[in-house]
């Protein structure tokens, strides 16, 4: 009797045992050690209780119900192993089909080449938390690049849980990847397969290519932390693998020949030497941003005139695609072209005061001529260039649009790669690039994607675009006040109102 009392103990203290090392990995899963200890002692406390138990046991065995409840059990048994080593299988060696609408979870055939052929091991880590838009897209990418190259390692981290990596690594927008490969990093903020592709190519290979801002006639600087300043626009073009430098014009014809020149809004005129030498910069295969404000000399007048560019004397305003309730002169841009730089846009661009840009086809026959981004039709040139914070468009005055306001100029002479030879990129506006607006969403791609284009960076691999199979829509001001009209105040009186008369209604009968 007291046998049988130890070994029920022994039974429910290594069933108990059992559980809890099962359980014990939920809530310690650095315990491995601590859970083998603990189920080993349960296994060790419930064979006990079986020797014990033997001659019951071996008895109870010759009857026939317990053969065919051991027969049953074994079965279940069987049949779960059967299950489990089925599931194991399928999540390691099984083929995967892509049911979506847009084909988004299969990569493109020049994207299994660049993986399978990377010359060295590439680190991505990934910024995001589960409740982040961008944390799907990363993951459905990114799981397949890792499993298509051993080169690839990828890691998620939840900045809001380890905060010392995200400071690490200077992250202060949720959904970034860091692409690491020896001294490269690359920083990538939109979880499309061109950009994530494009990355592995870049941080893979020690040439960087080398931007130029030219300075000394008044030009905003990289290294003002001011709100007129530049510094984050440096800061990203540093994080996307660029070599940035200051340079005057006297350095273009030494050894310093940069991927791109970035004339950020001169203040001072450029002399016609410089306006020469920056000519020929770009006659010989130079790739050229210009920015150039109203209220301001044109920059490179002369240069530009040559090439068939005129730039507006006015102001651009629009009383509909302006930012929130503000003056009109805050342009929203949402009308682009299908070019490779604005190909996929979804977010407006935000240019405050902002002159036109033109081509005078009779003057500009050796370039061909892209209007990148242009105003509405319902804009105009606003000539009364005072403090008037709310202009207005006066009829037989002022010209309508639409208008454009960033544009691309391409040599109709091929290089040796089959890209146009020079480019140049004219902007009515710099302040969008400043520390005040660069990080308006719609602003940093654009100068990004402009800055990516010029220096070939966007041709390492060219992908067909997948059209998204959601648009967003972003609307203008005059859509908000109808939508908060609707949803504020029509909806909920219809709602009363329905209510009221289903309650007179019921009165009555």
């Amino acid at each position: 009797m007291e046998m049988t009392r130890v070994a029920t103990l022994l039974a429910i203290l290594g069933l108990l045992l059992i559980i809890g090392g099962l359980g014990l990995p939920l809530f310690l899963p650095e315990s491995e050690s601590w859970t083998s200890i603990v189920l080993g002692i349960g296994g060790l406390l419930l064979a006990g209780y079986f020797f014990i138990h033997f001659r019951s046991i071996a008895t109870l065995a010759r009857h026939r119900s317990t053969r065919l409840g051991l027969h049953s059990l074994l079965s279940v048994m069987l049949a779960g192993m059967i299950v489990a080593l089925g599931n194991y299988l399928a999540a390691r060696h099984a083929p995967e089909w892509d049911f979506s609408e847009t084909q988004n979870f299969t990569l493109s055939r020049q994207t299994y080449e660049v993986l399978r052929t990377l010359p060295r091991e590439v680190r991505i880590k990934v910024f995001t938390h589960e409740g982040s838009p961008g944390y799907g897209p990363y993951q459905d990418l990114l799981t397949v690049y890792d499993h298509e190259s051993p080169s690839v390692a990828v890691e998620f981290v939840d900045p809001e849980h380890r905060p010392g990596v995200a400071k690490e690594y200077q992250i202060t927008q949720i959904d970034t990847a860091v692409f690491e490969s020896g001294e490269q990093k690359i920083y990538v903020q939109r979880p499309n397969e061109t950009e994530l592709t494009n990355a592995l190519l870049r941080v893979s290979r020690d040439q960087k290519n080398q931007l130029a801002f030219l300075t000394g006639h008044g030009e905003a600087s990289t290294s003002d932390t001011e709100s007129s300043g530049l510094s984050r626009v440096k800061d990203a073009l540093t994080k996307q693998g660029y070599e940035l430098a200051s340079i005057e014009v006297a350095d273009l014809v030494t050894d310093i020949q940069p991927s791109v020149l970035i004339i950020p809004s001169p203040t001072q005129p450029i002399s016609p030497d410089d306006q020469k030498t920056i000519e020929n910069f770009v006659k010989n295969g130079g790739r050229l941003v210009l920015m150039g404000d109203p209220n301001k000399q044109i920059p490179l007048a002369t240069l530009l005139g040559k090439w068939g560019i005129e730039m507006g004397k006015g102001i651009l305003a629009d009383a509909q695609d302006r930012l929130g309730r503000g003056s009109p002169t805050a342009l929203l841009v949402r009308t682009f072209t299908t070019h490779d730089i604005t190909e996929d846009f979804t977010s407006p661009i935000l240019f405050p005061v902002s002159r036109s840009v033109s081509l005078d086809s009779a003057k500009g026959q050796e370039w061909d001529y892209v209007a990148l981004a242009q105003t509405s039709p319902n804009s105009w040139e606003e000539m009364d260039r005072t403090t008037n914070s709310q202009p207005t468009f006066e009829e037989g005055q002022e010209t309508k649009g639409p208008f454009t306001v960033a544009a691309l100029l391409t040599s109709k002479t091929q290089g040796s790669d089959a890209q146009p030879l020079s480019a140049v990129v004219i902007i009515g506006n710099s302040a969008f690039a400043t520390n005040g607006y660069f990080t308006y969403p719609g602003n940093t791609d654009f100068f990004l994607k402009t800055i990516a284009w010029l220096a070939k960076e966007d041709a390492l691999v060219t992908l067909t675009p997948k059209n998204p199979a959601f648009h967003p829509f972003v609307p203008n001001p005059s859509q908000e006040q109808a939508l908060v009209f609707f949803q504020v105040l029509f909806l909920p009186l219809l709602t009363l109102f329905l209510g009221l008369s289903v309650w007179k209604r019921r009165r009555s009968l």
